[in-house]
């Protein structure tokens, strides 16, 4: 299927507000590219549809940066295809972004998005998150995960990384977020909004 121009790009990305300087939007389409032609081979998403994909991966996944200040180091947990944490080095070139994907055929993807898209100052880690978080004593600005079960176990290994003035960013569905905000105590959860009649939600935590 082939990917669209940059124009129909910024024309999808329009419905949510979202205007990319002209190199961001290179960058998106270099994204868009393989991501089609990756997925042909293996499941990086169950999206098929080229406008399908800008609006309810980037679109969405751009929508992070209204609701949160993305400076220093975000950390993004069970990336899969790179959303949202590797979206939003479109927003923010000069975030300092690491992607946490245990399965390596995702990692092998996202590691050629990196080199041939030109992004700098992202790290691609093959490893289960918990297992990584063990071992860093240093603190995220920002922790991101899209579609990810979340439980108390996750919760508490995203806190030790976390700095104590860091955000959680969660973006999940309608269903499932009205279980996380009564379920994880300890967080203050807030809502971002997200435009479009996608099911999905993005809930911003800070711990108490």
């Amino acid at each position: 299927m082939a990917a669209l121009s940059e124009p129909e790009i910024a024309a999808e990305l329009a419905a949510f507000e979202i205007t990319l300087p002209p190199p961001a939007l290179s960058q998106l389409s270099c994204y868009l590219d393989l991501l089609l032609r990756w997925n042909q081979r293996i499941n990086l998403t169950g999206i098929r549809d080229p406008k399908t994909i800008v609006r309810r991966l980037f679109g969405e996944s751009l929508c992070i940066a209204r609701a949160v200040e993305l400076r220093g180091w975000l950390v993004d947990v069970g990336s899969g295809a790179g959303f949202p944490g590797l979206a939003l080095k479109l927003a923010a070139p000069d975030l300092r972004v690491t992607l946490i994907e245990a399965r390596q055929k995702k990692c092998a993807f996202l590691k050629q998005v990196v080199l041939e898209c030109g992004f700098t100052g992202v790290d691609v880690v093959a490893e289960r998150f918990e297992g990584w978080a063990r071992e860093r004593p240093a603190k995220a600005n920002l922790i991101t995960t899209r579609a990810v079960a979340m439980d108390s176990r996750l919760l508490q290994a995203m806190e030790s990384v976390l700095a104590p003035d860091g955000k959680l960013v969660v973006a999940t569905t309608t269903e499932l977020a009205r279980g996380l905000e009564g379920s994880l105590v300890g967080w203050t959860w807030a809502p971002a909004s997200v435009p479009g009649q996608g099911d999905t939600v993005i809930l911003v935590g800070a711990k108490l």
